[in-house]
């Protein structure tokens, strides 16, 4: 029993372990701001990266979707050859288009740190006594033992990524929301967004921002 135990504890970590752990380190939110339900959000990633923009702004658009607002996406409006003019003439155009899709909310996320931390994974000891005649012949024992009895530590480069969200006010450009989180180890950019968009939800609820219309 005590086996069969420990190997559903080793398939719940694995399973665990191929998710992106993601967690908001910090929220802000303007008390002064009027309390409003936005009916079209314009999201903004902020990366000149063509495709990597494209799928995180499909992502984000897929969660404001499912919480009730309507969604334009900078990477259906906005050239790729965007930002290669001067920063004062890009924050005009994207002003102008802005107004042009109608949209009462601005949601951006920018990358804004990213860190390696080299830590040492222990290794294990599992030993569970199930009596001499168990293992039989040096065969069954020695894979029984390989796979069993103890596993070597290891070094791993964990992969941290910072992001910040913004929330503002089409109108008025004033920032009416933010939030700063934290994601380790992403295996793809899908499983970063699987993540993210989730502890973002969380955080939305918590906030009282973007509440959902579907709840």
């Amino acid at each position: 029993m005590k086996k069969i135990h420990f190997y559903l504890f080793i398939l719940l970590f694995l399973v665990t372990a191929c998710g992106t752990n993601t967690s908001v380190t910090g929220s802000y939110k303007d008390a002064a701001a009027p309390q409003k339900a936005y009916s079209k959000v314009f999201i903004v990633a902020m990366t000149d990266r063509a495709a990597a923009r494209q799928t995180v702004e499909n992502g984000l658009a897929q969660l404001i979707t499912s919480r009730g607002s309507a969604t334009v996406k900078s990477s259906d409006v906005l050239p790729p050859d965007f930002r290669s003019g001067e920063a004062t003439k890009d924050k005009e155009r994207i002003i102008q288009k802005i107004k042009e899709t109608n949209c009462d909310g601005i949601l951006t996320v920018a990358l804004v740190n990213q860190e390696h931390e080299t830590r040492y994974v222990p290794g294990t000891t599992n030993y569970y006594p199930m009596g001499f005649g168990y293992y039989g012949g040096f065969g069954t024992y020695y894979a029984y033992g390989y796979n069993n009895f103890y596993t070597p530590g290891y070094y791993t480069d964990d992969k941290i990524y910072y992001l910040e969200t913004n929330l503002y006010d089409a109108k008025s450009e004033k920032m009416v929301w933010s939030v700063q989180s934290k994601t380790y180890n992403p295996a793809s950019l899908d499983d970063f967004l699987a993540g993210y968009n989730k502890a973002l939800s969380a955080q939305m609820d918590k906030d009282n921002v973007m509440i959902s219309s579907k709840k």
